[in-house]
């Protein structure tokens, strides 16, 4: 059995930034990590099922001089879902204890990062990536279809206090770190590079050559849309010249969201905020939960946030 494991985890929030986290730590010289960024082995029983040597195997070849890890942001959430049952909702592994225990039994010792974004604009980008698979149609709207498919975690993944919680708990608030989307990406990269990196116990003086390098950018309402109908025309809209034109024109952007949409998302996040903010032992105002978009009802902190909605998530 290989003995090389991880030294640490990002373990979430999807479409938080943890992809170009990845990419600071890989050009970082202290790391050495894995081919693929997210092994989701605690994250499904599939997985989880294929085994310690299986998931150890990933970090065979990583110097044993640096440090290694992953970051699959379906860590960050109570339960061991099954990814391939038959049924539309989720079902879980009812003998296996919650996630974070059961990643504390193999990896005592490992690190734990997470990143947090207004859960907001977090759900918008997650409906938008899933939109981008086609995995329901473009009129469904946000609130239907994070409702009808419930295997995609639209809502759950923001769900932050509740998950975030028992991670914290588990290893010890000095092992967990948690950075925010809007405050340690979007505003200041480089201060939150430090405080990543210092966390690690790697170099936090080290400045990546591609500090600001987006890692994937969105596609367009436009263009998603397109996609979706587009038939055997679809390879012309997925990728290319026209593609960038849908992205660059997003002709129908105004029809992405509704605002229904949006009351909806703060109505089930809004609430949560008081607990997370004492969990974290510091306030949020860089969040404002939608505000500013349309149905989002007027400011909810004094100081409003950049437009992060064109920021690569």
């Amino acid at each position: 059995m290989n003995d090389r494991k991880p030294d640490f985890l990002v373990i979430g929030a999807q479409k938080s930034g943890t992809s170009w986290i990845w990419d600071k730590l890989r050009q970082h010289p202290g790391t050495d990590l894995p081919a693929r960024k997210e092994i989701h082995y605690f994250g499904g029983v599939e997985n989880y099922r294929q085994g310690p040597d299986w998931y150890y195997a990933h970090f065979a070849g990583c110097d044993s001089a640096r440090i290694t890890g992953e970051a699959s942001t379906s860590y960050l959430y109570d339960r061991m879902p099954y990814w391939f049952n038959a049924s539309d909702r989720i079902e879980y592994d009812e003998d296996l204890a919650p996630i974070p225990e059961v990643v504390h039994d193999d990896l005592p010792e490992a690190k734990i990062v997470a990143i947090l974004r207004d859960p907001v604009y977090r759900a918008i980008s997650a409906y938008r990536h899933w939109l981008k698979q086609r995995q329901f149609s473009p009129l469904s709207g946000l609130e239907r279809a994070a409702v009808a498919h419930p295997k995609t975690r639209i809502l759950e993944y923001g769900d932050y206090a509740q998950h975030l919680a028992p991670w914290i708990r588990v290893y010890g608030a000095d092992r967990v770190l948690v950075l925010v989307f809007e405050r340690d990406v979007a505003r200041d990269p480089a201060a939150g590079l430090r405080r990543l990196y210092g966390f690690l116990g790697i170099d936090s003086r080290f400045t990546p050559p591609s500090m600001g390098r987006n890692v994937h950018r969105s596609w367009s309402w436009t263009r998603s849309a397109v996609s979706y109908y587009a038939g055997p025309l679809r390879k012309l809209v997925d990728g290319g010249r026209v593609g960038r034109w849908l992205d660059r024109a997003d002709f129908l952007g105004r029809f992405a969201l509704r605002e229904s949409d949006i009351r909806f998302l703060r109505d089930r996040y809004l609430p949560q905020k008081p607990a997370l903010e004492a969990l974290l032992g510091e306030r949020l105002e860089l969040w404002d939960y939608g505000a500013r978009l349309p149905g989002g009802e007027g400011p909810v902190v004094t100081e409003a946030a950049g437009d992060e909605r064109g920021v690569t998530r």
